[in-house]
């Protein structure tokens, strides 16, 4: 059952938020790069901006509809905001900001529900500290309690741990999920992080240029992008253009550069056919490096080639092949980049070990139709 409902639509030259969203009691992420109408979207919702159309519904109650002349303020929606930057009060403790949303309440019902909502967020042992004396992960907890301390029905968070460090953006990332199953309402979350969007997100939508491209899991998006902007945001590291064929009843045959590549048929649905444009999006850790030892397996699409250039974060390794004989991008110095933990990196020696054997199941081939 929808508990958020959200039709928005806004044009401004040379843009246009054009948005239907529908949530229950789970968490959302926009995901989307700079620009792509995330936060104006958060805004509409909490009442901070009016689109020219459209319509908002929370639990039954309409908040906005452009057509009734419908547009509530942004204290009658009891809608939780943390935008970004947390917008504490500095002269007020922790307490005082936490209580500053609660409003018509006896002083001792006001300080039951502070106290539970500090312990809530782990904040008790700081309430009559000042913004100024807590650390960024403790801020963005004071901005979380006070959004909550509304007893609101949805919660709207701005990127709020974009500014934090990378320990403290993952103990956060577990509390924020912990705290929305715990209260149970929609939350909806925006960034600009595949990780963070991945880890948090019970569903992913994506924008882009103020529409949805794809709303869906996170695994489904990882794996079957529906637009090549959508595969592009999900991280996947090698797409390139490519044309099809053949196509038989279980392998589609797809010219790519020089080289033929087989694939699994797309379903029914978006079925292709032979000498269609296509995308061939294939992420960089389904791409396997065949053991010496392992070479009589049979395996889908082989190739072999030469590491010609890496990269990497301490955690995982990027490493750049390019084929011998047929290239797949031979406009290029490389045509495949491959996505391995740096542990296996290091434990294959590939330093120094630069020739390989690359296989690619045909069901890490994800195709889309260009244009």
């Amino acid at each position: 059952m929808d508990v958020l409902a959200i039709q928005l639509r806004h044009a401004w030259p040379g843009f246009t938020l054009a948005l239907d969203l529908a949530l229950g009691s789970e968490i959302v992420v926009l995901l989307g790069q700079s620009g792509a109408g995330k936060t104006l979207t958060l805004r509409a919702v909490a009442g901070l901006f009016r689109p020219a159309a459209g319509r908002i519904v929370l639990n039954g109650r309409v908040l906005f509809d452009s057509r009734a002349g419908i547009h509530l303020p942004p204290q009658a929606r009891r809608v939780g905001y943390v935008p970004q930057g947390y917008a504490l009060f500095p002269h007020l403790t922790v307490f005082q900001n936490v209580a500053y949303g609660i409003r018509g309440q006896p002083r001792t019902v006001v300080a039951k529900q502070v106290g539970e909502l500090l312990e809530l967020t782990g904040l008790e042992h700081l309430a009559h500290r000042r913004p100024r004396e807590l650390s960024g992960g403790q801020q963005q907890r004071v901005a979380l309690a006070r959004a909550l301390a509304v007893r609101p029905e949805a919660l709207l968070l701005d990127e709020p741990l974009s500014a934090l460090d990378a320990p403290t953006r993952s103990e956060l990332r577990t509390v924020l999920r912990a705290l929305q199953r715990r209260v149970g309402v929609p939350m909806l979350f925006v960034t600009h992080d595949l990780s963070e969007a991945t880890f948090l997100a019970d569903r992913i939508a994506v924008l882009a240029d103020g529409r949805l491209l794809q709303v869906g899991p996170p695994a489904e998006l990882l794996a079957r992008p529906a637009h090549v902007q959508v595969a592009r945001l999900a991280g996947v590291r090698n797409i390139l253009p490519g044309r099809v064929q053949a196509v038989e009843r279980d392998a589609v045959h797809v010219l790519v550069g020089e080289r033929t590549l087989v694939a699994r048929p797309r379903p029914a649905s978006v079925p292709l056919a032979a000498g269609q444009a296509v995308y061939v999006c294939l992420r960089g850790e389904r791409i396997t490096l065949v053991l010496p030892e392992r070479a009589d397996v049979p395996r889908s699409n082989l190739a072999r080639g030469v590491i010609v250039g890496e990269y990497g974060d301490g955690i995982a390794a990027i490493v750049r092949l390019r084929l011998d004989g047929p290239r797949l991008a031979p406009e290029r110095d490389y045509d495949l980049e491959l996505e391995l933990p740096m542990y296996v990196y290091e434990r294959l020696g590939l330093a120094t070990a630069r020739t390989w054997t690359i296989s690619i199941h045909r069901d890490a081939l994800h195709l889309l139709p260009a244009g």
